[in-house]
């Protein structure tokens, strides 16, 4: 699992979600399939064309797999480190998927069964998690119990004073 999560990624699950119809203009019908990193917004094609390809900005494409939007694994590992999701592959491309899978259960073999880290979903081992989403929730639970403790180390550390002094106030002898 990797130490950091970029929020363009962090921020990508509160935008818009995939394949919804997009709103760059009145009455847009058309998917959006684009994630511009910089602007941290999902497109549509026209919406890609009218601002990010003439912006340079980095985007990253969502494929439709069964129906779920999924990244291409060539593409996401070019700006993050996809290992751990449980990968699949739809027409000879391997991908992952976005969104988290959890809730729909999955039946099967449990033989070499696995189940997400986050959402409990069926999962082959050695995965660790069943989508990025997942992946993400994670590693920023990680970051967020890892800061908790060493604020709680520090608080430990602090010198304790009698009277509301403060340590450099206390009569020194």
């Amino acid at each position: 699992m990797t130490g950091s999560v970029p929020t363009w990624l962090e921020r990508m699950f509160a935008a818009s979600k995939f394949y919804d119809p997009c709103d760059c203009k009145d009455r847009c019908s058309k998917p959006a399939k684009y994630y511009c990193m910089a602007c941290m917004i999902v497109v549509c094609e026209d919406g890609m064309e009218q601002h990010h390809k003439s912006s340079g900005h980095s985007i990253l494409t969502a494929y439709k797999s069964s129906g779920v939007a999924a990244f291409r694994i060539e593409d996401l590992k070019q700006v993050w480190c996809w290992s751990g999701i449980q990968r699949y592959t739809i027409n000879r491309r391997a991908i992952v998927y976005v969104n988290q899978k959890g809730g729909a259960h999955r039946t099967g073999s449990s033989n070499g069964d696995a189940k997400c880290g986050t959402c409990q979903y069926k999962i082959l081992a050695p995965n660790n998690f069943c989508s990025v989403e997942c992946k993400v929730k994670a590693v920023l639970k990680k970051i967020e119990e890892k800061e908790e403790e060493e604020a709680l180390n520090r608080a430990k550390r602090k010198p304790e004073t009698t009277d509301g002094e403060s340590p450099s106030d206390a009569p020194k002898n």
